[in-house]
Parts: C-alpha cells; structure tokens; sequence
C-alpha cells in the first residue's frame, strides 16, 4: 500500500439530508369553525402524541381550519411564536436569486399551472414556548407567496438585536418573537386582499430587558450548533427541490390560503422602482431602509398595487432628500 496521498478527482457523495419536521405555518386571518377570524402560527393536531401534550403544557389554544380539500382540520394555534432559528445567516431574496448558496433557509422559486413563479421559504426553527414545555425537535417554518418576503423582514431584525446584545453572536443566540403585524392589502382590481402578515415583535429601542429574556440555555445551543452544518445542506438541496418542482414536504394548505395569488408588476414599474432606488438620497430609518430595499429587491413577487405603493414612498423620500 502506498504511504503518498494520491490525487483524486472526485470526492464522496454523501446521502441527502431528510427533514422531517413537524409543520408550522402562517394564517393571514382564517375563519375557523367558530366563526372567528385567526392570525398567527398555527400546527396540525393529532400527528405526534408528544408534540400536543408540549403545546398543552404551553398554553396553546385549538382552532379548527377548512382546508382547501374542504375538510375540517384542527390545529394548535400559536400566534406569536418565539423563535430559535437553526441558520448561520439570513439572505435577501435578492441575493439568493443570484446564488445556490443557503445558510439554512430554503428558498427556491416553484412554477405553477398556468406558468406563474411562486417563492417559497423554509427554515428549521426550535419554538421557545414548546422548548420551555419539554419539546426540544425543531419544526419546520414553511410560507409562500408575499408572505415569503414577511418573514424574511422579521428575520433581519434580528441583526439589530445581535448588535444591541454585543454584536459577534449566531443568528440563534436569542430568541425572536414573530406574530401578528397590522393588517394590509394584498392584491389588485377584485382580487385585493386583507391580510395580517407575521412581523417581528422587536422593542424600539432595544431593551436590557428584552435582550435577558430571550437567551438560548446552553443545551438548545449545543443542540442546534451540531445540527447546523447538516442544516445548511439540507437548505440548498431543499432549495433545488421547491425550483424543480420536487418538494416531499408541501403541507396541506387551509381554505383561502393556497389559491389566493396576485399578478406581478409590471416592466414600467419595476424600471421606475429602480430608477427611483439609484436617485434618492435615503433619509429613513434603518427599519425603512431594509423594508424597501427588500420591496426592490424581491420585485418579482410584488403586486403591481403593492409597487404603486413602494414607488410613491421611494418619491416622498427622495423629494424630502432633494
């Protein structure tokens, strides 16, 4: 046997990483089966005996949601959800169309009938209140459409807590809460929507107080750290999947939900958003900054009313600038 190491032109394909999460997903504001209107995060009941006896020991409440199958469905409603992220990073939208690299957020474009794209984002995530109930597995943070955009926006603010906190710190070193936001429209013509779309519930400024309740223990650190470079593969090989139409994991979506989309904006709008971002000379706040960027940068996505809109606050800005 040789004691030289030799050269080789091929390395070892390892096997797919599978994830199998239990699914938590966003409601816009469902009607359930009482006749009341939920927003929040919700996950289906009745799939594992030790994630429902975690979310009663939590406190979580049951709704019942129509499915798009017609069926009723019952679910454990969470309606903000603090958050342990299993991810090195968030990326923009912008930057992952132009990149198959992930940092353990999924994010692919699907085609759907007819030819439309639809993004879709998926994150593992460990929820704070289950954690604290017993239930340490992570679930598996999945949401289409504009509300892809959403939560990346809440998940960049966590950037500017990592920096209150002390700034050289993982993306899961606390804890971030994302539930309901204020209610908007989304859509165009009779298709227009309202909707309540999932925010990060962060303080203005940021508080000691809030930065002490939100620390990950050192066992879910070590839990999380020696998942994430699986994590992060599993996140490009998901990413690929949702563009080539091969996701095994899609859940079943609630009545309302999954066939509600919206047409995208046009070649005039996307040229004066571009032109209108080159031009201003930015006054905003960094919050402002980062949700318009994302508006530019995930134009694709957007509705054409919703471009209206990004198009007359870019122009107040720039005439404030002037």
């Amino acid at each position: 046997m040789s004691a030289t190491k030799p050269t080789f032109k091929h390395s070892a394909r390892r096997p797919a990483v599978r994830v199998q999460d239990p699914i938590i997903q966003w409601a816009t504001g469902l009607q359930t089966k009482e006749r009341r209107i939920y927003a929040g995060w919700f996950v289906e009941a009745g799939k594992l005996e030790d994630l429902d006896e975690a979310m009663a020991r939590a406190g979580f409440p049951q709704v019942t949601i129509k499915h798009g199958s017609g069926n009723m469905v019952t679910h454990w409603a969470i309606e903000t959800a603090d958050l342990f992220v299993v991810a090195a990073g968030v990326q923009s939208i912008g930057e992952m169309k132009h990149t198959n690299e992930r940092h353990g957020i999924a994010f692919g474009w699907r085609t759907l009938e007819g030819g439309r794209q639809q993004s879709v984002i998926k994150a593992r995530v460990y929820v704070a209140q289950l954690v604290a109930a017993g239930y340490t597995d992570p679930l598996l943070l999945t949401v289409k459409s504009t509300l892809t955009g959403d939560v990346i926006t809440a998940l960049m603010r966590q950037y500017e807590v990592l920096d209150a906190a002390g700034g050289d710190l993982p993306l899961y070193a606390l804890s971030l809460p994302i539930g309901p936001g204020m209610e908007v429209a989304r859509g165009s013509g009779g298709q227009t929507k309202e909707i309540t779309p999932p925010v990060a519930l962060v303080p203005t400024p940021i508080t000691e107080e809030y930065i002490a309740a939100r620390w990950i223990s050192q066992a879910m650190c070590d839990r999380i750290e020696a998942q994430l470079d699986d994590t992060c593969r599993w996140s490009i090989e998901a990413s690929a999947a949702i563009g080539a139409g091969e996701e095994n994991d899609a859940p079943p979506q609630p009545h309302g939900e999954a066939s509600y989309e919206t047409p995208m904006i046009t070649d005039g709008q996307r040229r004066a958003l571009f032109a209108i971002w080159k031009a201003a000379n930015w006054e905003g706040t960094v919050n402002e900054w980062i949700h318009t960027a994302y508006a530019v940068e995930s134009m694709n996505d957007l509705t054409a009313e919703q471009a209206s809109e990004a198009i007359e606050t870019l122009k107040g800005h720039a005439e404030k600038a002037a």
